[in-house]
């Protein structure tokens, strides 16, 4: 029995990074399982709302907005440089910001947190968050803004000519922050440009139990569209938690005591969509559930690129006016911003020894167009004039001149 199954993963104890890369055959028992670390930091980012979670609306709206077969995103990297850039906006802004990311003034704290506890190397997998504010040197900037984002997201900040050199120097950064995953974030700098905001995500965990490679066997798997392909499966059977209604199944993968991916089985009939929102509806449920089983499971190997622009998701869930011409981000300058866009970038492969992930997010803030004074100019109608009447088509339904109005 061929079923379609989704893959959804918090890499950080938090929902870090979730996943649609692949759709899976369930083969066998397979069950679904969720680790009881995965509970410590559940709030990490999230605050309680009874609204759909950040991790769910952005990964819904991507998949939304996107044909391709397989997708990855990193909610928390957009969250953290979301973040950044709220720390400059101001009123209505900051406010809906703050509301689509489900986020509130604690915000800072707690990403200040979660960089740290991911920074901890004690845990035996390989996690790194890194942030950088690249500064147009036409900008003035604001100390204060530059002051937090310092001290809270421990920003690599730097005011430059943004050229050339500077695109090169950028993307340097970027690929050094993923390990060479994600090799460059920006194709050009435009004019406009005035600040990029950028977070890199870096994770690599060895599983606890590992695949055998000589399990790994050439297995059919279902897509979408019904259609058939054969592809690498792993194969298993291991002793971890379960949880599984009439709508989801949800098995657990352990790489060490922090860090889990979670596996996310539609039940047939059921869409990703559906999944995602039961999965979301009923998280702490899930969290909750410590019983034990024999878990026969069976996942293929994988390798994923995946790129979004951002921008029409978060619009979808609120944050609308960051975007427009109303933007208020005086608390990074006098100078009146926007964000021109926000894109991200992911890596993942997962296969017998564990799983390798990297995520960019960029916000690219521009200038606002600036009212022109305009010049200015006098018509005084009093001598003989011409006018015309057109229609949106440019025809001219009349033409004529006044030589004379007192006739």
């Amino acid at each position: 029995m061929n079923i379609k199954k989704n893959i959804i993963f918090p890499l950080l104890a938090a929902v870090a990074m979730v996943s649609c890369a692949t759709r899976q055959q369930h083969a066998g028992g397979s069950t679904a399982v969720l680790p009881q670390a995965t509970a410590q930091g559940a709030h990490s980012l999230e605050s309680k709302k009874e609204n759909a979670p950040f991790w769910s609306s952005l990964f819904t709206e991507v998949c939304r907005n996107s044909e391709e077969e397989n997708v990855c995103i990193s909610p928390l990297s957009a969250q953290l440089a979301l973040a950044m850039t709220a720390n400059g906006a101001t009123g209505e802004t900051q406010k809906e910001m703050y509301d689509a990311m489900r986020l509130g003034r604690e915000a800072n704290t707690a990403a200040k947190s979660t960089i740290e506890r991911l920074s901890d190397e004690k845990h035996g997998c390989e996690a790194s968050i890194a942030n950088s504010i690249w500064i147009n040197d036409k900008l003035d900037v604001k100390q204060e803004f530059i002051n937090t984002n310092k001290e809270f997201f421990n920003a690599l900040v730097t005011t430059v000519p943004f050229n050339r050199e500077t695109l090169n120097a950028i993307n340097s950064w970027c690929s050094e922050s993923t390990k060479g995953k994600i090799k460059s974030a920006i194709d050009e700098i435009k004019k406009s440009d005035r600040m990029y905001l950028i977070n890199a995500l870096y994770f690599k965990g060895g599983w606890q139990e590992e695949f055998s490679k000589s399990n790994t066997k050439e297995k059919p798997f279902t897509r979408e569209d019904g259609s058939i392909v054969n592809v690498p499966m792993m194969h298993q059977v291991i002793k971890t938690q379960h949880y599984e209604d009439s709508l989801i199944q949800v098995t657990s993968k352990h790489f060490d005591a922090a860090y889990t991916m979670l596996l996310v089985l539609p039940a047939e009939g059921v869409s990703i969509e559906e999944a995602t929102a039961h999965l979301a509806a009923n998280y702490e449920k899930i969290l909750g559930c410590t019983d034990t089983y024999q878990v026969t499971l069976s996942m293929p190997k994988f390798k994923s690129d995946f790129g979004a622009g951002l921008k029409a998701p978060l619009k979808k869930l609120g944050m609308q006016r960051a975007f427009s011409s109303n933007a208020e981000f005086d608390g990074i300058s006098d100078e009146p911003l926007k964000i021109d866009n926000i894109f991200q970038k992911t890596f993942i492969k997962v296969d017998e020894t564990g799983a390798e992930a990297a995520a960019l997010t960029v916000t690219r803030v521009g200038a606002l167009a600036m009212v022109r004074e305009l010049e200015k100019r006098t018509m005084n109608l009093n001598r003989p004039f011409i006018y015309l009447i057109k229609d949106y088509r440019q025809n001219i339904l009349f033409i004529g001149k006044t030589g004379n109005p007192d006739k």
